[in-house]
C-alpha cells in the first residue's frame, strides 16, 4: 500500500510536469524536473500517529519551469541544495538559493517553480509531512 501511495504521487508529479512544459522543438514536451524517491517513514511520535514523512528529491533541468498549479494537501519543507529556483505560493513568487530552505503551508496554491539558470541545473530536497490517506499532489485547474 505504502509503495503503491508512492508510485501514484511519482507518476502525477510527473505527469504535472510533462503537461507543463513543452520545449517548443517539434511539439515535444521536454519534462523540467526528475523525482527521486528518497524515504517514506510513518511518524513515530504518538501525538503524530497517523502521520507520514515522505522525501523526494527533484533535480530541475537548466531553464526547466513547471507552471502547473497544484496543492499539497500536506506541509512541505524545501531545501535546496544545489542552482537557484524561483517558487511562487499564493502568487508571491520568492527566489531561493543553495542553502536555503522554506515551508510550504498544507493547500497553498503552488503556481510556479523553475531553475533561474539557463545553463546549470538545480536540486532540492522535498519533504512532506502528511496524514495517511491524504493526497500529496492536488491538481488546480487553470
Amino acid at each position: 500500500m505504502i509503495l503503491s501511495r508512492l508510485l501514484i504521487f511519482v507518476v502525477c508529479l510527473y505527469s504535472a510536469a510533462g503537461m507543463a512544459h513543452d520545449n517548443g522543438s517539434s511539439g515535444e514536451s521536454k519534462q523540467p524536473y526528475s523525482v527521486t524517491p528518497i524515504i517514506k517513514q510513518s511518524m513515530s511520535d504518538p501525538g503524530l500517529a497517523g502521520y507520514e514523512m515522505l522525501a523526494v528529491r527533484l533535480d530541475v533541468v537548466p531553464g526547466g519551469i513547471d507552471p502547473a498549479p497544484h496543492r499539497h494537501d500536506a506541509d512541505l519543507f524545501v531545501y535546496v541544495l544545489q542552482g537557484d529556483i524561483e517558487v511562487e505560493l499564493d502568487g508571491r513568487k520568492t527566489t531561493y538559493s543553495a542553502g536555503s530552505m522554506f515551508h510550504e503551508p498544507r493547500n497553498v496554491l503552488h503556481s510556479l517553480l523553475r531553475n533561474t539558470s539557463a545553463d546549470k541545473p538545480a536540486s532540492v530536497l522535498a519533504v512532506f509531512v502528511i496524514k495517511t490517506g491524504r493526497e500529496f499532489f492536488v491538481p488546480v485547474a487553470k
